[in-house]
């Protein structure tokens, strides 16, 4: 049987779905009913409706090591997506016991099991110059992995860069699909790397069935923040964003909106971590430099975010 953590989140459905369609045993963690009927939701979307009453769920604690031991009880294989992603400085506590400290607990209970465990992890945890706080809780969970391969624990990491899906609109990472709808003709000029939930999931799944590599990086494709946007917009048939929106600007945009909330508007989005992510220009290895992955397809990667602005557009309503 296998266990996965954060599963109610983008990535956690997408094993959800691939492992039930492949008739695997599947136990998840869930702390929310109203997240898990948005899995349900997330089955019946993708015409797999059925395979949802496969899952076995339970509602736990990880910082709680008696209800993760009661957990993996007859477990083989943790896949561990359970995590925060915020740059906002005030979720730092947040970041570090979700993303450090759950993953320490289940390390420690995990030595004393015969599971393995997969953990995700982030690109963000490679980031060396003035690396954000989410980058170092990442980094950190990596490190409590390794220390339990040390001890003894059969484990592999992946390190994902930009996940892009449909269906789940409100992630972080898809947030970009609302801001290149809103945005006319303003782009960021930094560079990173991205990948389909499919894929991380694909090459998770091909990593684990081999023992010669512990740790990867998943991107199948480097795009500019800027390119992105002009690949969604082009794909609805909008023009071109063509200004490069300066960091000053941005920033000086971000003291005004925290002026802002101080009057009594809601939280905004806008912070410096999140601006620095906007403005960095990073590569990684690709799928294509691990012969590992060799057998799994190659996408039209511009092609598949056209797709998603298309169903974006569709099923928000867009008439424009």
């Amino acid at each position: 049987m296998i266990l996965v953590t954060g599963a109610t989140g983008m990535l956690g459905a997408h094993f959800l779905l691939e492992l039930t369609r492949k008739q695997q045993s599947v136990r998840a963690i869930y702390r929310s009913e109203t997240k898990r009927d948005l899995v349900a939701s997330f089955f019946a979307y993708h015409h797999a409706k059925d395979l949802f009453s496969n899952i076995e769920w339970i509602s736990i604690a990880l910082d709680h090591p008696q209800e993760v031991e009661e957990a993996l009880e007859g477990i083989e294989l943790v896949i561990h997506c359970a995590a925060l992603i915020s740059f906002d400085a005030k979720d730092e506590k947040k970041l570090f016991d979700t993303n450090v400290s759950l993953t320490r607990c289940l390390v420690d209970t995990l030595l004393a099991k015969p599971a393995r465990l997969l953990y995700v992890s982030s690109v963000a945890a490679l980031e060396t110059e003035d690396p954000s706080y989410y980058g170092q809780t990442k980094y950190l969970g990596e490190l409590e992995v390794f220390r339990g391969i040390q001890e003894g624990l059969e484990a592999h990491i992946v390190r994902p860069g930009v996940i892009l899906s449909d269906f789940f609109w409100k992630s972080p990472s898809l947030s970009l699909f609302k801001l290149a709808f809103r945005l006319k003709h303003l782009c960021f000029e930094g560079e990173t790397g991205f990948i389909a939930a499919d894929d991380v999931v694909q090459c998770s799944l091909k990593l684990i069935d081999q023992k010669e590599v512990n740790d990867v990086t998943l991107v199948s494709h480097h795009m500019s923040y800027c390119e992105l946007i002009n690949t969604i917009r082009e794909g609805v048939g909008k023009p071109l964003a063509t200004k490069a929106f300066s960091k000053d600007k941005l920033l000086f945009l971000m003291r005004l909106t925290q002026f802002i909330k101080r009057l009594g508007f809601r939280r905004l989005v806008l912070s410096r971590g999140l601006i620095e992510t906007l403005y960095t220009k990073t590569r990684y290895d690709s799928l294509d430099t691990y012969e590992v992955f060799s057998s799994i397809p190659q996408r039209d990667f511009k092609q598949f975010v056209k797709e998603l602005a298309v169903t974006y557009k569709r099923e928000k309503g867009i008439l424009y």
